[in-house]
């Protein structure tokens, strides 16, 4: 039976703000999937001490939340944005019982086929959401029991499949060089390289526009270019100091080294 959920959307509008649940992994919205819609879904409440206590039983499970504020000015650029997670629904509570409101009925959708398909991708939500799920269950610092290795290792089956079969974005300042980036001359172009607090180098690498902004909006006066490419090709872009790929630094941050950008491809390539 559809629940009728217009008085909650109405009162939306008169939200000052929201409070969003965020994880601590990815700093990304947490996303959880629903066991009986299979909805992938966020949670918004309308104080910050709703979140927190909604968030307190995950903690306990080593699942770092926080509470992010987004101000009503900026909630339809938010709500819009959750599709390029592969976001289809929201759980807003403001007093009594948290409602579910399908994604589509407060935000237009995108055409995110369109989006993907662009030279320069501007969208990947399928595998967004596969390694923001893989990330958030990675990173718990927690002993495994073989079940939980089992679902680790089925989730991570699931971004490989995303992963193997996607376009990336790599960036370089190509201020230095005379024509536009090759496998050939990458190492002579000022690659933007990350340094990690253990003092491991890796090279970024994007899943779409959006990414390639959020993580370079700091990078003014640098001339950069953007080429996109497919899994199969990324490691002969690998410059020298670089160990690997951080893919979406300023997301999930899946971090691969040199062999295992190597042996995802031989475990998960015949499923792709």
């Amino acid at each position: 039976m559809a629940i009728d959920n217009s008085f909650m959307i109405k009162k939306m509008e008169q939200f000052t703000s929201i409070y969003v649940l965020y994880s601590s992994y990815t700093h990304l919205p947490f996303i959880e999937c629903d066991d009986e819609t299979f909805d992938d879904q966020v949670y918004c409440f309308t104080t910050k001490e709703m979140t927190n206590t909604f968030a307190h039983p995950y903690i306990l499970e080593k699942i770092l939340l926080q509470a992010v504020e987004v101000p009503q000015a900026m909630m339809k650029r938010f709500f819009r944005s959750l599709y390029l997670y592969g976001v289809n629904a929201v759980m807003i509570q403001d007093e009594g019982a948290p409602v579910r409101v399908q994604l589509d009925q407060i935000a237009e959708k995108p055409d995110l086929e369109a989006l993907q398909n662009e030279k320069i991708p501007k969208a990947n939500p399928e595998l967004q959401l596969t390694a923001i799920y893989f990330m958030q269950e990675l990173m718990r610092p927690v002993e495994r029991s073989m079940e939980d290795k089992k679902h680790l290792h089925d989730l991570e089956e699931e971004m490989a499949h995303n992963l193997l079969r996607s376009r990336f974005i790599i960036t370089a300042d190509v201020t230095k060089l005379d024509g536009p980036i090759t496998k050939e001359n990458i190492s002579k172009a000022g690659v933007p390289l990350i340094k990690t607090k253990n003092d491991h180098v890796y090279q970024p690498v994007y899943t779409d526009f959006g990414e390639v902004e959020k993580f370079n909006h700091n990078n003014k006066g640098l001339k950069l270019q953007m080429l996109p490419i497919t899994y199969d090709r990324l490691a002969g872009f690998l410059v020298a100091q670089a160990e690997g790929f951080a893919f979406n630094p300023g997301g999930f941050n899946l971090v691969l080294n040199r062999d295992q950008l190597k042996n995802m491809q031989l475990r998960y390539g015949e499923t792709v």
